[in-house]
C-alpha cells in the first residue's frame, strides 16, 4: 500500500483535530449522562429504602467519630474492644441522662414559650405593618387604589387581619399539641432510632481493615486500576472522617455560643434557638441563614424586644460567626476545604435535589470533595498532557492554605 494511500493519509490536519474534537465532546457528553443515570439511581434507591440506610449512615458516622475514644480506652486501661465499647456506652448513658436532667426542663419550656408567644409575635407583625403603611400615604393610596381598582377593599383587610392572625396562632398552637399527642403513631422512627445503638456497636467492637479488604477483593483487576479504586475509596472514606469530625464539633460550639448569647442579651427562646441554629450548621450555611430569618424577627416582636435587641441579635451572629470562621474552624479543620464558597452552596443545592433530601445536603461538600479528588486524579494520571505519573493526590479537607471562614459559617 502507498503512502499516500495509508488511513492516516485519508484526511487533512484540520479534518482529524474536528474528528477528534468530536470523539471527545461525545465521550465528555456520555460520562455527563452516565454521571447523571447514577445519581437518578441513587436517588431512587435512597427513596425507596431510606428508612433502612438512615440508621446505618448515622450509626457509621457515628463510629467514625467515636472509634478514637474506644481505642483510648484500650490503650489507657488495657480494655478489649468489648470492654471499651461497653465502658464508651455506659459515660454515654451518663452523660445523656446528666443533660436531660439539666437542659431537657429548660428546652421544653422555651419551646412552649415560643408556641404561646406565636400570637403575640403575629399581633405585633401586624401592627407594624399597618403603622408602616399609614407613614407613608403615597404608597398606601397607591395600593389602596389597587385593590379597590380589583374590588378589594384594603382597609377591610387590615381590619380582619388581626383576627386572622390570631386564629392562625390558635391553629398553630392547636397544631403543636395535637402533634405532641399523636407521638406515639411514630413507631417506625423509634423503631430506626432504636437500632442505631446496635448498628453502633458491632461497627465499633469490629476492627477489620476495610481498605486491605477491598484491596484483597479485587485482585481479579489489574494492579494500576486496583491501585486507584483503592486510592479513591481511601480517599473518600478520609473526607467523610474530616468533615464530619470536624463539622459537628463545630456546629456543637457554635451551638453553644449562640445560645449563650442569645441568653444573655434576652431573646425569647435563645437556648434552644441557639443550640437548634448552631447544630444545623452541620450543613455549611444552612444554620446562618435560618438562624437570622428567624432570630431576628423573634428578637424585633416579642415583648420589650425591638429594633436594639434584634441589632445585638445580629451583632451575637457576627460575633459568633467571626470566631468560628477565623479561629474555630481553622484549628479544627485547618484553615480551608479547599472549596470556594460558592462551590459549596451550589453543591448543597444540587445534591440537596439530585439525592432528594437532607441527606444530599449533609453530603455535599464531601461528594463535592471527593469529586474534585477524582478529577485530579484522572488530569495527573490519565491526561497525557499532565503527565503519567501517579502521585498520592490529597483531599481538600486535608490542606493547609491561607486562613479564611471555613464551611460552617
Amino acid at each position: 500500500m502507498s503512502e499516500s494511500a495509508s488511513p492516516a493519509n485519508w484526511f487533512t490536519s484540520g479534518q482529524r483535530q474536528l474528528m477528534a474534537f468530536a470523539l471527545t465532546s461525545a465521550a465528555w457528553l456520555f460520562l455527563a449522562w452516565a454521571f447523571c443515570q447514577l445519581i437518578f439511581v441513587l436517588r431512587d434507591f435512597l427513596a425507596r429504602f431510606g428508612h433502612v440506610i438512615w440508621p446505618i449512615i448515622i450509626a457509621g458516622i457515628l463510629s467514625v467519630l467515636l472509634r478514637p475514644l474506644v481505642k483510648t480506652f484500650e490503650h489507657h486501661f488495657r480494655f478489649s474492644r468489648i470492654k471499651a465499647v461497653i465502658l464508651l456506652y455506659v459515660l454515654v448513658v451518663i452523660v445523656c441522662l446528666a443533660l436531660g436532667a439539666i437542659v431537657l426542663p429548660l428546652v421544653v419550656s422555651q419551646v412552649i414559650g415560643l408556641a404561646q408567644a406565636a400570637p403575640h409575635f403575629a399581633h405585633r407583625a401586624y401592627h407594624h405593618v399597618a403603622a408602616l403603611v399609614k407613614e407613608y400615604p403615597a404608597v398606601h393610596d397607591a395600593i389602596k387604589a389597587y385593590f379597590e381598582k380589583n374590588n378589594f377593599k384594603l382597609d377591610d383587610f387590615i381590619a380582619n387581619l388581626n383576627p386572622m392572625l390570631s386564629s392562625a396562632g390558635s391553629s398553630a398552637l392547636g397544631a403543636l399539641q395535637k402533634a405532641l399527642s399523636t407521638l406515639g403513631s411514630l413507631f417506625k422512627l423509634a423503631a430506626a432510632l432504636a437500632v442505631i445503638p446496635i448498628y453502633l456497636f458491632f461497627l465499633l467492637q469490629s476492627d477489620r481493615d476495610l481498605v486491605g479488604d477491598l484491596r484483597q477483593q479485587l485482585t481479579f483487576l489489574q494492579s494500576p486500576l486496583r491501585h486507584d479504586l483503592v486510592f479513591l475509596v481511601t480517599e473518600f472514606v478520609g473526607i467523610l472522617m474530616s468533615f464530619f469530625r470536624g463539622q459537628l464539633m463545630i456546629g456543637l460550639i457554635l451551638g453553644v455560643l449562640k445560645a449563650i448569647g442569645f441568653t444573655l442579651i434576652g431573646v425569647q427562646g435563645g437556648l434552644i434557638l441557639g443550640l437548634i441554629f448552631g447544630l444545623l450548621n452541620i450543613v455549611p450555611y444552612l444554620g446562618t441563614i435560618l438562624g437570622l430569618a428567624t432570630v431576628l424577627p423573634i428578637a424585633y416582636f416579642q415583648v420589650g424586644g425591638g429594633f436594639t435587641l434584634a441589632l445585638e441579635a445580629l451583632g451575637v451572629f457576627v460575633v459568633v460567626q467571626s470566631c468560628e470562621g477565623y479561629f474555630i474552624t481553622p484549628r479544627i479543620m485547618g484553615h480551608r476545604t479547599g472549596l470556594h464558597p460558592m462551590i459549596i452552596i451550589l453543591s448543597i443545592f444540587f445534591w440537596g435535589e439530585a439525592l432528594n433530601g437532607i441527606l444530599g445536603m449533609v453530603l455535599a461538600v464531601p461528594l463535592t470533595a471527593f469529586l474534585v479528588v477524582v478529577w485530579r486524579l484522572l488530569r495527573s494520571k490519565y491526561l497525557p498532557q499532565h503527565g503519567t505519573g501517579f502521585t498520592r493526590v490529597p483531599h481538600p479537607l486535608a490542606r493547609h492554605h491561607q486562613a479564611g471562614p471555613g464551611p460552617g459559617g
